[in-house]
């Protein structure tokens, strides 16, 4: 039900393209062999006007409460995500080029979208205005970054190579810098003191001091290990696993650039990784065995082992609060497991091909990427109340 205050708040929300409730399946016991059936229900987002569009990007604001995607179009939709609510459809006349990234603003009431002509346009969310359109891209802007003090907005592009600064008030551009390295760029991202910059693309990463833009960090990958870098959110430090050396993770110190650890494993490893939320600890996929370890980030003692089900590690992460591992295989599972002892607490099936997973800011919700299908949200919650 929409109240006054929610039209208050939100002028266009609305029950279209509400996120519908769908049922699914958990198994929730000590074992595998134990486990109990249950019914578990999951939000998915998608736009009604065309079910058969597939999300191309989306992000979850900072403060956890909205969501926003974009499903082949030029259009941006943005959910409420504590009852599913569609509380905006950010459109631009005249414009039908297809929207490749988004970034929320840290205080959530603005947001930035890349499309593939070149531009990036920043949105007021609540009125729906394009407030600024950032140009200067010769070739399409894969990914979008506000900075987290909101002083800056990063735009990139595989197509010519290049990084640009902008003044996230008033749309000035003011830096630029080019980066050689074959491929797309996959990932955007600040530090949390907003000093530094981290290009990720196919093979490489970089980083740069916002300061004056010289790169001060960059760590080569190869095609054979995809996904093969992972970033403490603290920022200070980056793991990279190499096919060059298998049994091999290297992490490094964005503040000293050079090399902190070399974890060392008899068996090889493989990627993705992800780093605990206070980055204490490293997890790594054991594709061959279907188990993922995690080792001390500043000992490289080998800590626990969590023993997956069906198939290899295909998607990780850590609860914010680092109570909970969740791992998606290639199975297309989801295993939840407690993240200090390693034992298997749930698992369930994800609706598709996982390709990604994560959890929404500072809450228990998680936000599942299936391949050609709309992003979904998982409540860890809910499974917790049924053990």
């Amino acid at each position: 039900m929409i109240t006054e205050s929610d039209l208050a708040d939100w002028p266009k929300i609305s029950t279209d393209n509400a996120g519908r409730l769908d049922d699914g399946n958990v198994f929730i016991g000590p074992t595998e062999s134990e486990a109990r059936l249950l019914k578990l229900k999951h939000f998915v987002f998608a736009d009604s006007q065309d079910l058969s569009k597939r999300p191309l990007c989306y992000d979850s604001s900072v403060d956890g409460q909205l969501l926003a995607a974009s499903f082949e179009i030029s259009d941006v939709l943005i959910w409420r995500l504590c009852d599913g609510l569609l509380v905006q459809r950010l459109q631009h006349q005249g414009h039908a080029y297809k929207v490749n990234s988004l970034s929320f603003s840290p205080i959530s009431r603005t947001l930035v979208s890349g499309f593939d002509d070149g531009s990036a346009i920043v949105w007021d969310i609540p009125s729906g205005r394009a407030l600024l359109r950032l140009e200067g891209h010769s070739g399409p802007v894969d990914q979008v970054a506000y900075a987290p003090n909101g002083a800056l907005i990063a735009a990139a592009s595989g197509g010519d190579k290049s990084v640009k600064l902008w003044d996230a008030l008033t749309g000035t551009c003011i830096q630029s810098f080019d980066f050689d390295t074959w491929g797309q760029i996959c990932k955007l991202a600040f530090s949390p003191d907003s000093l530094r910059l981290y290009v990720e693309a196919t093979m490489t990463i970089f980083v740069h001091d916002i300061s004056t833009c010289a790169c001060t960090m960059k760590i080569q990958g190869s095609l054979k290990a995809h996904n093969s870098f992972s970033i403490s959110r603290q920022g200070d430090r980056i793991a990279h696993h190499g096919s060059d050396g298998p049994k091999k993770v290297w992490i490094y110190s964005t503040v000293t650039g050079g090399s902190d650890l070399t974890l060392h494993h008899p068996q090889s490893l493989s990627s993705p990784m992800a780093f605990s939320p206070d980055g204490t600890e490293v997890l790594v996929s054991l594709h061959a065995d279907k188990t993922a370890v995690t080792y001390d980030s500043r000992t490289g003692k080998l800590r626990r082992t969590f023993k997956l089900s069906d198939s290899g590690l295909r998607c990780p992460a850590y609860s914010p609060d680092g109570e909970y591992v969740v791992i998606g295989t290639w199975g297309g599972n989801l295993e939840v497991f407690d993240a200090k002892s390693g034992a298997l607490l749930a698992k369930l099936k994800a609706g598709g091909h996982l390709t990604d997973i994560q959890f929404v800011p500072d809450t228990q919700t998680l936000l599942l990427e299936l391949k050609d299908k709309p992003p979904r949200l998982c409540y860890i919650q809910d499974i917790m109340r049924m053990r």
